[in-house]
């Protein structure tokens, strides 16, 4: 069965053009596949130069995803270029 994502492409000056998804799909998929899938999407179709996934941190299950995120090379954003919402994480990956 395959996953769906809602997500939108960033693309401010001088920053590089980011897909930005939400991640509540992220629990009840294969993670693996899913963000193998989200990065070729995010660097063949829409040319982008990075992939921020942004995770709730109510979510019982947000310890696993951060540690399989980090696992494939996810950092969680310090800096990010807007105001983030306290109840979210965000969890970035270059493409």
């Amino acid at each position: 069965m395959g996953a769906s994502f809602d997500g939108v492409v960033l693309n401010l000056p001088g920053k590089p053009k980011t897909l930005y998804v939400d991640g509540k799909s992220a629990e009840s998929v294969s993670l693996r596949e899913s963000i193998v899938a989200l990065l070729d999407l995010a660097d063949e179709s829409l040319e982008c130069s990075a992939l921020v996934i942004a995770l709730e941190r109510s979510s019982p299950n947000l310890g696993v995803l951060l540690h399989s995120l980090m696992y494939v090379g996810g950092t969680v954003v310090t800096n990010p270029v807007f105001q983030v919402d306290p109840a979210f994480v965000l969890v970035g990956l270059e493409i």
